[in-house]
């Protein structure tokens, strides 16, 4: 990724220093890195054994006869890519066999995106079924959602989103996520609904602080959040309450994007 101007840079140091962020040479850089390795390893172990070849794509969780293409398989192939470079190929083939070819949001990710703002409303769709199977799969809509920023994770895609060619905007952004953690995890609208957290939402706030190149000062408590709700099985599950106590499976998505945030921090920590 291009660095940004020099300009840029200056401008988006002094908005850090004002919010309390950090740049990368901070105390949570004591972070074990084979921790962050090993529990990433652990979580393409268990993506790669929720594998079923009769559709060549992975279930939502363990024993779930439903497959969504967009957002879990989508990342499951990314994440796949590097240890299962073949069973990758295969979940990306299935997900082309079914037509779809996007989602128009999470590909934000990875700057595949064709208009990744401004941030839509999504709907849920059903593409097909395949005996006692259902795949599915979420498409962005042409409506944008007018309270985004309500919602931390879409903070965070934001952020994703407009890193390279609008920092300043992207730091806005990021620094209203982080105002969303209360210490034990991000508490936006949908929290105050339902009184969980969001594990995912722990792994995009490491995504976009390395796109930015940036550590706040909760990153280790982060990280420490996000590690406490992986299972033995490698998988991460998708919810956990006030008191730290996982709620709910480990699924597809989550255990993807726990990953690569792990992946992105492991090769920043040295």
């Amino acid at each position: 990724m291009p660095q940004p101007s020099r300009r840029r840079f200056l401008l988006a140091t002094s908005a850090l220093l004002t919010t309390g962020l950090t740049g990368r040479n901070s105390p949570a850089e004591g972070i074990d890195r084979r921790r962050l390795t090993g529990a990433a390893d652990r979580g393409r172990r268990f993506l790669a054994s929720l594998y079923d070849p009769a559709v060549g794509l992975l279930p939502e969780f363990r024993g779930s006869n439903v497959f969504w293409l967009y957002h879990d398989n989508y990342l499951a192939a990314k994440v796949l890519d590097r240890t299962e470079p073949d069973m990758s190929r295969k979940v990306r083939d299935a997900i082309k066999g079914f037509g779809v070819t996007g989602s128009g949001k999470i590909e934000i990710l990875f700057g595949e995106a064709k208009n990744p703002l401004p941030l839509r409303h999504h709907r849920l769709v059903e593409v097909k079924r395949v005996g006692e199977k259902i795949i599915k799969t979420e498409l962005v809509g042409e409506k944008p959602n007018a309270d985004w920023q309500e919602y931390t994770d879409l903070l965070f895609l934001a952020t994703v989103a407009e890193a390279e060619n609008e920092r300043k905007e992207a730091v806005r952004h990021f620094e209203a996520g982080l105002a969303t953690w209360d210490g034990t995890g991000f508490k936006d609208k949908v929290n105050r609904r339902t009184g969980l957290y969001a594990t995912y939402k722990l792994a995009l706030a490491l995504i976009a602080a390395a796109r930015l190149n940036r550590r706040p000062e909760m990153e280790e408590s982060i990280v420490n959040r996000l590690l406490a709700v992986q299972r033995e099985d490698g998988g991460f599950v998708t919810d956990y309450d006030a008191q730290g106590r996982p709620v709910g499976q480990a699924n597809v998505e989550t255990t993807s994007l726990a990953v690569l945030a792990l992946d992105g921090l492991a090769k920043s920590s040295r």
